[in-house]
């Protein structure tokens, strides 16, 4: 299903952000790429202090210029009267002097939008109310496609972290020494972790807890270098070159594991978006599932993170390689996709899901 959202002008950005985000941002400052009519890139960031502004700036910058994007929507998420206009007057200003059009610059405050940059009749200085999403036909699409938006971004942060443990879940003796799964033990997990839905042993993230002994084999085996990158790139085709892969392990992989929401080394045009958000959900509640102490902790993470990123989540890449650098501050695959996703780097064109993805950075 095509996610190519068109908008009728700011208003609708600002009803849409939040389902584009996947959370409600709140003492943020967001930057919006547009592609014609239609929302490219969306990055956001903490308002910082005044000493930071700078280093904000460019880091904001930089990916906007580089994808040559035509025009930007600037927005600043207050609680206090102008606490973003430092940071949203220094974007206008090195926006526009490398040649970026800004069409609007608002700052959203208590439900009102208030225009920085406009003193006419249409944004009047007691601000307009920021539009009902019910009333906003790209909100209506956005819904169709799964989207949710959480309350903030702390509630993103949780949908990473590991389960509470209660008396009857006591962390096994396993997670306690450091395991290496055999690579069929560890596709048989997989494939069960991946079973598509619908059909027999499926199971919820959310509802439904995969036995402790699957989590385990299917978190072991990502300490399998070969396996763990080939996973990656089935579960999110064009993330890493299959040029990069281990041939061998690739084809063991296709023979185990399903097809579906986009996995595979290829996939019908038309199918890749099918069943994305619940992959996504499969994925983090195998984060959550995972218990700090485990030593693939971090690779579970990771892992998951590439498949949001590649799905042009952000937030969510963001949440999941912030816990695996905290357990795992060397890990080297976290590493690198975190600096992809700080930099707003994308696929290539060949390479993204030709569903129309917007591309956001945090």
């Amino acid at each position: 299903m095509a996610a190519d959202i068109t908008l009728r002008g700011p208003g609708d950005v600002l009803a849409t952000l939040p389902y584009q985000l996947g959370y409600h941002p709140a003492e943020s400052v967001v930057v919006v790429a547009l592609d014609g009519r239609r929302l490219a890139f969306v990055a956001r960031c903490d308002i910082p202090p005044e000493s930071g502004v700078t280093e904000t700036v460019e880091a904001l910058v930089e990916p906007i210029v580089r994808e040559r994007f035509g025009a930007v929507v600037l927005v600043g998420y207050e609680s206090e009267v102008d606490a973003s206009r430092p940071l949203l007057t220094a974007l206008v200003e090195a926006l526009e002097l490398r040649g970026v059009e800004v069409l609007s610059v608002d700052a959203v405050r208590d439900g009102r939008r208030y225009s920085l940059v406009c003193s006419e009749q249409c944004c009047p200085p007691e601000g307009d109310p920021v539009p009902d999403p019910a009333a906003v036909p790209a909100v209506a699409e956005l819904v169709a496609l799964g989207r949710a938006p959480l309350p903030s971004r702390a509630a993103v942060e949780r949908l990473v972290e590991p389960d509470a443990l209660g008396p009857d879940t006591a962390v096994p003796r396993v997670w306690r020494v450091r395991r290496r799964v055999a690579r069929e033990v560890g596709l048989r997990a997989w494939a069960e972790v991946l079973t598509p839905p619908g059909e027999p042993g499926a199971r919820s993230s959310e509802t439904e807890r995969w036995p402790p002994r699957v989590v385990a084999d299917a978190a072991g085996a990502l300490a399998d270098v070969a396996l763990r990158d080939a996973l990656v790139g089935w579960l999110a085709p064009g993330v890493l070159p299959r040029s990069a892969l281990d041939g061998a392990v690739v084809a063991r992989v296709e023979a185990s594991l399903p097809r579906w929401a986009g996995m595979g080394s290829w996939t019908p045009p038309g199918q890749r978006a099918l069943g994305r958000e619940i992959l996504l959900e499969r994925l983090f509640g195998l984060t959550r599932a995972v218990p700090d102490v485990a030593p693939s902790a971090a690779a579970v993470c990771t892992v998951a993170a590439h498949v949001a990123w590649a799905q042009g989540d952000g937030a969510l890449a963001r949440a999941a390689l912030d816990r695996a650098l905290r357990l795992d501050p060397s890990y080297r695959l976290a590493q690198l996709l975190a600096r992809l996703v700080e930099n707003g780097l994308r696929m290539t064109p060949r390479d993204r899901p030709d569903d129309g993805e917007v591309r956001r950075a945090g």
